[in-house]
């Protein structure tokens, strides 16, 4: 892992991420075989792109009342911010990701500030299904460093990490299971409360990243 990533482990039958969304959402005995199930209702063997899109689609639309963002705030407030003062600004509605097994790249490499222009934010991966591999995502082991590594995870965990400043991405999906999960960015309202390690996420940034 990342030198300063954290692991959070957490207990899937308190918060059942993964039984919520093959049940209500997605209807399939195992969420990481998704893309058996969704080949056998299109009646197709191979599948594309849009088809990452199509099933990211059916979650990132659930309401705010769904079971799923239930679980999600239980979470976060359990698991997530008493570890930084209990505290923090976070994605009310963070961003769904499905990567079925035997597609392509579903995000190019990049860094998070790029886009927001966001440096105090904390990136936080949770995964649904075990990942690994080309099932998971690529991150740089060092600033620059241009030198990628898989974020490995099982279900039950989540990653706290410097998606902001770390090129991260996708490659094509060559495992037999499929990929669900989130990932959302947060903040500390009271940083002065947060104690190492979990202060200490974006430590190793140089002085000029920080500005």
């Amino acid at each position: 892992m990342l030198s300063r990533a954290l692991t959070l482990t957490y207990d899937t039958e308190q918060y059942p991420f993964q039984k919520v969304l093959s049940h209500y959402v997605f209807k399939v005995r195992r969420l990481d075989q998704l893309h058996v199930a969704w080949r056998r209702q299109n009646h197709r063997e191979k599948l594309h792109y849009q088809d990452n899109m199509a099933l990211r689609r059916l979650m990132q639309r659930l309401p705010d009342d769904a079971l799923f963002y239930k679980v999600y705030h239980a979470w976060i407030a359990n698991v997530l911010a008493p570890r930084y003062g209990g505290k923090i600004s976070y994605s009310a509605h963070p961003k769904m990701r499905v990567h079925l097994a035997g597609t392509g790249c579903v995000s190019d490499f990049h860094r998070d500030a790029d886009i927001t222009s966001r440096l105090d934010q904390i990136n936080c991966y949770l995964p649904f299904t075990d990942v690994f591999e080309t099932c998971t995502v690529w991150c740089e082991e060092r600033y620059d460093s241009n030198i990628y590594q898989p974020l490995t995870l099982k279900y039950g965990e989540a990653l706290l990490w410097d998606g902001g400043l770390l090129k991260h991405g996708t490659y094509a999906n060559q495992t037999n299971q499929t990929r669900v999960s989130c990932d959302f960015r947060f903040k500390a309202k009271a940083p002065d409360r947060v104690r190492s390690p979990w202060s200490d996420v974006l430590a190793d940034r140089q002085p000029a990243d920080k500005a």
